[in-house]
C-alpha cells in the first residue's frame, strides 16, 4: 500500500507543480512516468517530477535539455544524477493521512478561504517574507479549479496558510495536496489541525524535509510512505 500512496503522492505534487508552470506561461506535459515542463524555470519549483521509480527513456532526453538552475524532484529517491551535471538538493519524507471516518467538530470560523486579491497579497507576505518570490504564486492561480487558498484568520491576521490542490484518486476517492505552509514553528500542531478541518473525508498527502517536525505530523495522523530527493541543474 505504501507504493501506492507514495505514487499518488507524487502524482499529487506534480499536479501542483503543472498548475503553478502553467501559470508561468511554461510548456507542461505528462510523459511516461513523469510530469515535465520547458520555457520557465521558477525558484522553488521543479522542472521534473518523477511518477515511477524508472521513469521511460524520454526522461533522460529532457533531463540533458535543462538549462542551469533547474530542478528535479525523484519522488522514489531511486536516481543518480550526479553524471548529468546535477547536485543533491535535499531529501524528504512522503506523508500520507487517510481519510478520517470519525465525527469531527465543525470547521472553526477562523479558516478562511482566499478568494479576492487583496487577501491573496495578505497571504503572500505572510507566506514568504521575500517579495522576489511572489510572483511564483499569481493571482490566476485562484481560479484553478483544483486548487485553494487557505489561511486561518485570528484578530484580523493570518495566524497560519496553505494551499490544497486536489487529484488524483485513490480507490475512486480524490486525495488533497497540502504545500506551502506557514505558520510560528510553535503553533505547527495547531496550525495543520485547523487548516485541515474542512477536510476530514479525504487523503491528505505531503512531504516534509525536515525530519525534526515529523512527530507533529505523525499526531495528526499521518504516515511515512517514502522518500524523495530533489536534484538542481549545476
Amino acid at each position: 500500500m505504501d507504493s501506492v500512496r507514495q505514487s499518488t503522492c507524487a502524482h499529487n505534487n506534480a499536479l501542483w507543480c503543472d498548475s503553478v508552470l502553467k501559470a508561468a506561461g511554461a510548456n507542461s506535459r505528462f510523459q511516461t512516468g513523469f510530469w515535465s515542463a520547458e520555457d520557465k524555470v521558477l525558484p522553488l519549483y521543479p522542472n521534473v517530477v518523477t511518477l515511477t521509480k524508472k521513469p521511460g527513456a524520454e526522461l533522460y532526453s529532457v533531463l540533458r535539455s535543462l538549462p542551469s538552475g533547474a530542478s528535479v524532484k525523484d519522488s522514489f529517491d531511486a536516481l543518480d544524477l550526479s553524471a548529468l551535471g546535477f547536485q543533491k538538493l535535499f531529501s524528504a519524507t512522503w506523508l500520507f493521512r487517510s481519510d478520517q471516518t470519525n465525527r469531527k467538530p465543525p470547521v472553526s470560523s477562523d479558516w478562511l478561504k482566499i478568494n479576492h486579491l487583496q487577501a491573496f497579497k495578505k497571504w503572500l507576505q505572510n507566506w514568504n517574507g521575500n517579495e522576489a518570490l511572489h510572483n511564483v504564486l499569481p493571482a490566476r492561480l485562484m481560479d484553478v479549479p483544483t486548487v485553494e487558498f487557505a489561511a486561518i484568520q485570528k484578530d484580523g491576521d493570518f495566524r497560519a496558510g496553505a494551499v490544497f490542490n486536489s487529484g488524483p484518486k485513490l480507490e475512486g476517492r480524490d486525495v488533497i495536496g497540502l504545500s506551502n505552509i506557514f505558520c510560528r514553528r510553535s503553533w505547527l500542531y495547531s496550525a495543520l489541525h485547523d487548516l485541515l478541518a474542512p477536510f476530514p473525508h479525504k487523503s491528505v498527502c505531503t512531504y516534509e524535509n525536515d525530519e525534526t517536525i515529523l512527530p507533529v505530523y505523525r499526531q495528526l495522523g499521518f504516515e511515512d510512505c517514502g522518500h524523495l530527493r530533489v536534484w538542481t541543474k549545476i
